[in-house]
């Protein structure tokens, strides 16, 4: 148990440095294209997105939740007590990005969509959804609130967006206001803005109640990184995730100039949000805080832990109604809890959602995704514009794949590896498994020989030729983070973060040798991705972008191309004439026709950040992370 919570404070660590890390830019060098192709960019022919959720909310007889890039419209039953006893699906709402948050009023949905819109969705008739309007904002979006026509985003470094919605179907922007802080979260009552800003920044307190001359009033430091705020009216409730302070923090904000903290509920690592209902404070945890904690605050001076409902896997954010919490739970979906009992919480409905999509494999009909926390599913793809759901076995976290004949063989993270049988893709069913010490990142099938990107673990080779029995035979310390490995002519190549791409003779599996490794000791460079073809390798480089290297000499690696992004290069896939490289924002298309000198010949915008890209002369397959699998024209 203990590695199941250390793995989930570092998976949480890594999504605070996703949040908080500033890119670093490199000029760019996207040429005009002069490829004669007919075609140069990539379109989405399909997408699978019923990813993680992160916000729901709740009108009368019906819920409402974001999973990925779909709001899932719910009927609630309810008894003669208005207690809720039956749930059913009933519509969705599609958005291009990621569904951040969400909140109602009137006949209004009002969705905060990651990918930079706020949108306005009648529900009068929530079975029948309709758009009323859209405003897109030039920013990130980490939360929502609303107060009379106005609405309220916490938009990140750009700190608070002022929104005119009076007119639904035509939203206006009034005004930014650049608050103290990374804006996370926020509450604004009678015009006073509450915001969580994030890391250093904690507290910070705005009048925008004139949007023409909004104030900075009073601040309070928050150890750690401030993610999660509500308030009563009087006091306001703030969480924090901290390494050495975690905890539900309360503040007398009777004086918005000065507030003063009355007292910190202790937590084991944090949570990202809070909601008030009553005396009671719901707080959705992470990482050893993981799930729901309920808190008494009928004395703010003295708050009260009563009681949890505890799971590995990180909450996002939770809404009440009616003694009935809905507890976002990331890559695992919705929870659906009775909290009558506060101290003791119960279950009585989950709905099943998919996990951050982390790395994918094609075979056949079928495409195999690495689904982070909820382990191996199983897409069928015939259809590219609607691909299916076949089956899925979950793992403990899923971060690549790859297919051999009737095995699917998977990186699973700290877990190490497993083999399944998917000889009927329907059932699939683990054979064995093999614990590896580092963080399995990457895998790569090669005869009887399983190659293993472990993170800190370097390279690990494994002979699966035993399904039900893998062995190690072979390790290489390679002084850096293995991400991925490729392997060709019995050379595995290692995409090795700051170590670079490491070359490693492997002819003999027991007894590999490292021949060389390239790199740059530029703070820009990272080797993060890597496929091989022919006499070159192709390195997704960090922020350097695409690095081309000639691996003629094994023993000699010299470098032959690159191609810069602005945003940093996390995966490359080479198909044919050309190279498919994800960034931080999109698909940068190349035509690799001459390796020393890669030309740019079209993009795609993707909805989030991307993990893994695979190419093959049917599609072109993205591991989207949270936005699921995407699915896009050669």
């Amino acid at each position: 148990m203990f590695k199941i919570i250390k793995l989930a404070v570092l998976y949480c660590s890594f999504v605070m440095v996703c949040i908080f890390g500033s890119p670093i830019a490199a000029s760019a060098s996207e040429v005009t294209p002069q490829s004669s192709r007919a075609s140069s960019t990539v379109e989405i022919t399909g997408r699978w997105n019923q990813g993680p959720v992160f916000a729901s909310a709740v009108s009368g007889n019906y819920l409402y939740f974001g999973s990925s890039g779909t709001v899932r419209v719910v009927a609630v039953e309810k008894d003669g007590s208005r207690n809720a006893v039956a749930w059913e699906e009933v519509a969705s709402i599609q958005t291009d990005g990621v569904v951040r948050d969400m909140i109602l009023r009137d006949d209004h949905l009002y969705i905060a969509d990651g990918s930079g819109w706020l949108r306005l969705v009648n529900i009068k008739n929530p079975r029948k959804p309709k758009l009323s309007g859209k405003l897109e904002l030039d920013s990130e979006i980490k939360a929502i609130h609303i107060e009379n026509d106005r609405v309220y985003i916490a938009a990140g470094w750009k700190g608070i967006h002022m929104i005119d919605v009076s007119k639904p179907h035509k939203p206006e922007l009034i005004d930014s206001f650049p608050s103290k802080g990374y804006s996370l979260d926020l509450v604004v009552k009678e015009g006073i803005a509450y915001v969580a800003a994030g890391h250093d920044a904690g507290l910070q307190i705005s009048d925008l109640s004139n949007p023409s001359e909004p104030k900075a009033l009073g601040s309070h430091p928050i150890a750690g990184s401030a993610s999660g705020i509500d308030t009563n009216g009087r006091h306001v409730f703030v969480v924090n995730m901290d390494d050495h302070e975690p905890s539900l923090s309360i503040f007398d904000v009777s004086d918005k100039d000065n507030p003063t903290q009355v007292a910190a509920e202790p937590l084991e690592y944090g949570a990202e949000r809070v909601r008030i209902d009553g005396n009671l404070a719901y707080v959705a945890g992470v990482a050893n805080d993981a799930g729901l904690i309920v808190i008494d605050i009928a004395d703010p001076a003295n708050p009260k832990k009563l009681g949890a409902w505890w799971d590995s896997t990180c909450s996002e954010s939770v809404t009440i109604d009616n003694q009935i919490a809905y507890l976002a739970h990331g890559d695992q979906g919705l929870e659906v809890l009775d909290v009558r009992k506060p101290d003791e919480p119960i279950v009585i409905k989950h709905f099943s959602a998919a996990g951050h999509v982390r790395g994918i494999d094609t075979q056949g009909d079928y495409a195999f995704v690495a689904n982070g926390y909820r382990g191996l599913k199983i897409v069928d793809v015939t259809d590219g514009a609607n691909p299916k759901d076949v089956s899925e076995l979950k793992t403990y976290r899923a971060l690549d794949v790859d297919v051999a004949g009737p095995f699917v063989h998977v990186a699973d993270d700290w877990a190490g590896y497993k083999l399944i049988d998917i000889s009927d893709p329907t059932n699939p069913l683990e054979v064995s498994s093999l614990d590896t010490p580092g963080y399995a990142e990457g895998i790569q099938v090669n005869g009887h020989y399983a190659y293993i990107a472990d993170g800190e673990g370097g390279l690990r080779i494994l002979n699966v030729s035993n399904p039900k029995q893998p062995v190690e035979v072979a390790a290489v310390s390679l002084g850096g983070y293995a991400y991925e490995v490729s392997v060709q002519n019995d050379i595995a190549y290692v995409a090795a973060g700051k170590a670079g791409l490491v070359a490693v003779n492997v002819s003999i599996p027991t007894s590999p040798i490292i021949l060389d490794s390239y790199k740059f000791s530029d703070r820009k460079f990272e080797a993060r991705g890597v496929d091989v073809r022919g006499a070159h390798a192709y390195l997704a480089a960090g922020y350097m972008g695409l690095l081309v290297v000639d691996i003629t000499s094994p023993n000699d690696l010299k470098s032959a191309g690159i191609f810069e992004t602005k945003w940093r290069a996390n995966n490359v896939s080479i198909s044919g004439d050309r190279a498919f490289l994800i960034d931080s924002a999109s698909i940068k298309v190349l035509d690799i026709r001459n390796p020393e000198a890669p030309v740019h010949i079209g993009d795609q915008k993707l909805p989030a950040n991307a993990a893994r890209i695979h190419a093959n002369d049917v599609g072109v397959y993205v591991a989207g992370m949270e936005s699921g699998l995407i699915i896009f024209e050669p």
